[in-house]
């Protein structure tokens, strides 16, 4: 939602005013109702809040436009369009998307001049960009064409090729794997440029032009759709050259369109393996001026991040903290996922485990607010949209209702009264059961979100308890270290040295889950090129589980001959990571503090790791004597966050990430229910 354009009100109303001339559609039906204006509308009220704006007081601005509104100084379309945009720049998104549902209840009949439509038009360009920020694609596209059949109505015909409109219609169409429906709006996008471009050429109209062509290109670079965005990229060079060569080049606009244009080159080249091609164009990029802007330097680590220059993108993101300032941003969950995970991610693999430790304790301390912000942000958002459909079901009642009342004013007679009680009947019994179906509808739901709710606060719950825990071990013992004059013999130094190494593991660990949980989420793919020994891949499992040196269990592990030669088809880090979430629930469940309240097992506890090979497939059979787990608990336990007994540390969410990896790679986890001696899970992965 905060990712809304933050240009000045003067660049907009300069887009607006640019485009006055050439939105009338020239072929427009008789159904023009009004005569425009030959100024288009722009008046004194037009120039005094652009003079404030420019201040950047928007505050002032807020209440010029409010004084201007009650001195009748300002038509509602007008309004609307200023404050939008003005709350939006004081980071109010919340209170500006109250604002837009009177765009559903604006007589078009307001609509007297053509800045009047053009500022209806800006307005529900900001309005379904937001919504598709939020993710809300589907409300995108119905509030997009909701906009397009009232503009029609007046004669505006070309709302949905403006190439603004058609851009985000055409990225909702894509995020909803809509791709052919995303291709006509894209080409609609074109077709909005071309007419813009027809009639002006100012450096302004040709940096948005290819702004548009960069934003198309990459909501086809995140659906890794490299073929289909490469056009795009290719485009822009040609819009960089007219704006080049022009007569009142703008050498701003040129950097920036330079910088956007090389950075997308360097992604697109990195992505087809032209590393080389990759290096010289993230090279030029780095010359302008844009890249070295703040937010450039924050926002564009991912080519960093997928290159291997972790240590760079280290050193952009120590100026986090600056870029949140100044941009007003809060530890919310969008900002923890497109700021602070990256962060971690990046300290951790660039070895600055101190910095990681850092960023984690701020995830873990911002988490349980971010998570309540969050639900209050949906609340506004179902609160507007309801609010909304209420509105549209009142007047299709009304309208229903008046057409009933002009039927019984032509209907006289007994037999026309009786079948008109017929229709009425007939309506109001369909009326109840769709009413009865929605009501069965909204219960349901609600049981889903209440389940829901309830999940997400054990998980908030535990999260907390198994950050806190090792935080805390970690804090007092450095404290006891940094004491003065603290006298401790090395065999309890070494004691607390690896007690505090332990539990930062346990800590990084926890994070490591998180991030598959939101790589596996995202429904991300995985790539599966590497070809992989069997046996390698069980003894790596092994050591990094640390099962063979556990010393409460005995472990065996059996190499069927099948498998000795066995070779897996898989993403080598991704599998390994799978065996060893198993090899690890193996031997948590073995532990003597696992058979709490249960008799324990007079033998010493068994686990092994077995190893066959089938025709299309190596299975991969971890077994243990621990506690075990009942057969009407099979599928249970691979849900995420769920435990079965909370007698020591751990967020439930181990099996369901085995799981769900390994079916990403082609194959499953299953638990075998026929074993009554403890736990045997069954993992297969293709050849």
């Amino acid at each position: 939602m905060k990712r809304l354009c933050r240009s000045t009100f003067l660049m907009i109303l300069l887009s607006v005013v640019a485009v006055v001339g050439c939105t009338r559609n020239k072929h427009a039906e008789p159904a023009v109702i009004y005569d425009y204006l030959e100024a288009g509308g722009f008046n004194r009220a037009d120039s005094i809040v652009n003079t404030i704006s420019d201040t950047r007081d928007y505050e002032w601005t807020l209440r010029t436009i409010d004084s201007l509104n009650e001195l009748g100084q300002l038509s509602k379309p007008k309004y609307l369009f200023y404050r939008t945009v003005t709350l939006n720049m004081l980071n109010q998104q919340s209170t500006s998307l109250k604002l837009y549902y009177q765009l559903d209840t604006l007589d078009m009949k307001e609509l007297k001049t053509e800045t009047d439509i053009e500022s209806y038009v800006y307005t529900y360009n900001n309005y379904i960009r937001m919504l598709c920020d939020m993710r809300r694609y589907d409300r995108a596209l119905r509030e997009a064409n909701k906009a397009d059949k009232r503009l029609r109505s007046i004669g505006y015909s070309t709302f949905t090729e403006h190439h603004d409109i058609a851009q985000i219609m055409g990225e909702s169409q894509l995020y909803l794997n809509q791709d052919d429906a995303a291709a006509v709006s894209f080409q609609n996008s074109v077709k909005g440029i071309h007419a813009r471009l027809a009639n002006h050429r100012a450096p302004l109209d040709l940096r948005e032009c290819q702004k548009t062509m960069n934003a198309i290109a990459k909501a086809y670079f995140r659906k890794k759709q490299y073929d289909k965005a490469k056009p795009w990229i290719a485009i822009q060079d040609s819009l960089f050259t007219i704006a080049d060569r022009d007569e009142e080049r703008d050498t701003v606009f040129l950097d920036e369109m330079s910088a956007e244009i090389n950075y997308s080159r360097a992604m697109l080249a990195h992505a087809e393996g032209k590393e080389e091609e990759a290096r010289r164009a993230y090279h030029l990029y780095q010359q302008t001026n844009t890249a070295k802007q703040l937010a450039s330097i924050i926002n564009n680590n991912e080519y960093l991040m997928q290159t291997g220059q972790y240590a760079q993108a280290a050193r952009n993101f120590e100026r986090l903290d600056e870029f949140m300032l100044t941009n007003a941003y809060k530890c919310d969950l969008e900002n923890i996922g497109c700021y602070l995970l990256p962060k971690y991610k990046a300290n951790l693999l660039a070895g600055r485990l101190d910095s990681a430790m850092h960023v984690a304790s701020l995830v873990a301390g911002a988490y349980n607010q971010a998570m309540t912000d969050q639900k209050a942000s949906e609340a506004d958002l179902l609160a507007m949209v309801y609010d909304t459909e209420g509105k549209e079901r009142k007047i299709a009642e009304q309208q229903a209702k008046l057409s009933r009342q002009q039927l019984l004013t032509v209907v006289v007679g007994g037999t026309i009264m009786l079948l008109f009680l017929l229709v009425y009947s007939v309506m109001r019994y369909r009326a109840y059961r769709k009413l009865n179906e929605t009501n069965r509808r909204l219960v349901a739901a609600n049981e889903r979100a209440e389940e829901a709710s309830r999940m997400k606060t054990r998980f908030i719950q535990q999260i907390s308890h198994e950050v806190r825990t090792p935080l805390n071990i970690v804090s007092g013992f450095s404290q006891v270290l940094a004491t003065p004059d603290m006298k401790i013999d090395s065999e309890e130094l070494q004691s607390i040295s690896q007690k505090i190494v332990d539990n930062s593991e346990r800590i990084t660990k926890l994070i490591d889950k998180m991030l598959d949980l939101s790589l596996i989420n995202s429904k991300a793919d995985i790539v599966c090129d590497d070809h992989v020994d069997a046996v390698e891949l069980a003894r790596q499992a092994i050591r990094q589980s640390g099962i063979d040196k556990a010393t409460h269990l005995d472990f065996s592990l059996h190499i069927d001959d099948s498998a000795k030669d066995a070779i897996v088809t898989v993403n080598q880090r991704q599998a390994v990571k799978a065996l060893t979430l198993l090899l690890d629930n193996a031997k948590k469940f073995t532990l003597p503090e696992a058979y709490r309240n249960r008799e324990a097992p007079k033998d010493k506890p068994c686990a092994g790791l077995c190893v066959e090979a089938g025709p299309a497939d190596v299975v991969f059979t971890v077994e243990d004597t621990g506690i075990g787990v009942p057969p009407e608990q099979a599928e249970n336990i691979f849900t995420e966050f769920v435990q079965l007994d909370d007698y020591t540390h751990g967020t439930g969410l181990g099996l369901s990430i085995a799981r769900a990896l390994v079916r990403h790679m082609g194959g499953n986890v299953v638990l075998d229910t026929t074993y009554t001696h403890g736990a045997r899970f069954v993992m297969t992965l293709p050849r």
